[in-house]
């Protein structure tokens, strides 16, 4: 046999090898596109940038708008983005720009949700000014990955930073956020711990960092209800958890940006392994019927409630 004619077979048979693996990543037996595609992707865009949900070339042909025209009576499957709303964020000369959005949606749900963005742009913002590591986690990043945004039937935010950061956040950057946001730890809130607390690693600046009394961002003009129902004492207005990491896995860095509702926030390097790990292998499945959990007051706080009911 010659020397091309080998060639020729050896070309040939890559080729095939190459074909065949490309089915077996990109397809099952239902023709969706499969995780190998969506890796890819992701791979190549060290910033995972989506301006809106509602396009037609999403990495999954079976999930592409059509899941978009799926309607619920106290929402929106793909609801436009936070910015596709109008909504803007910025620090100019040290001051937050960021005007409050939340009554841009008819949906309760997604009235939170436009709240919970604006808290957690503006702790991004504070985060990169100082130097702060963090990454979005649990719900929050299911969302950003699967659907560019909150899931429309979450209710709160989630964070995770190393304890050395949260630390650092605390004694720095808390002080620095706008009048209608706080910083809610075990330290400016003694509600917020346990009655025994020989139980928890207490520590010397922060205290107990522990869930499920972890930090938490609130907003000041909202209410969960839930103190209201079971008579705790905490501030109850919608929040953005904050869980501390005392011994971080080298595989989270580097951190990466993912879009979320239009703005760049933090995810951990090994996001997929994260996701396949807490929802398993077809984490970016669309479920069609998931009510919301919580429905907050989005526009009055529990101060105010309770005073309604006296």
């Amino acid at each position: 046999m010659s020397k091309v004619a080998i060639f020729l077979l050896f070309t040939l048979l890559i080729t095939g090898i190459i074909c065949l693996l490309s089915t077996v990543i990109q397809l099952d037996n239902s023709g969706s596109l499969l995780r190998g595609a969506l890796d890819s992707w992701y791979t190549n865009n060290l910033t995972l940038a989506r301006t809106s949900r509602r396009r037609a070339d999403y990495l999954n042909p079976n999930l592409t708008y059509e899941h978009c025209k799926i309607k619920f009576k106290w929402g929106e499957m793909c609801p436009k983005l936070y910015t596709e709303l109008g909504g803007k964020c910025d620090l100019v000369d040290d001051t937050f720009q960021c005007p409050d959005i939340r009554n841009y949606s008819k949906f309760r749900p997604r009235q939170a949700q436009l709240v919970l963005t604006r808290m957690l742009r503006i702790f991004d913002i504070l985060a990169q000014k100082h130097g702060i590591k963090y990454w979005i986690s649990r719900g929050t990043l299911l969302g950003a990955a699967r659907h560019h945004g909150f899931i429309p039937w979450d209710g709160d935010g989630d964070i995770e930073m190393p304890l050395g950061d949260y630390v650092k956040f605390f004694q720095v950057a808390a002080k620095e956020l706008p009048a209608d946001m706080f910083f809610q730890n075990s330290v400016s809130d003694h509600a917020l711990r346990p009655s025994d607390v020989s139980g928890y690693h207490r520590h010397e600046v922060v205290f107990i960092y522990q869930a499920t009394f972890n930090p938490r961002l609130r907003d000041r003009n909202s209410c969960y209800k839930y103190c209201m129902t079971y008579n705790c004492k905490w501030h109850d207005g919608l929040m953005v958890d904050i869980f501390v990491t005392p011994n971080v896995d080298n595989a989270i860095y580097p951190l990466r940006r993912m879009t979320f509702e239009g703005f760049p926030l933090n995810v951990q390097n090994n996001w997929r392994k994260y996701l396949v790990s807490v929802y398993g292998e077809k984490w970016f499945e669309y479920p069609t019927n998931r009510p919301p959990e919580e429905n907050p007051d989005v526009f009055n706080s529990c101060e105010k409630l309770m005073k309604r009911k006296q």
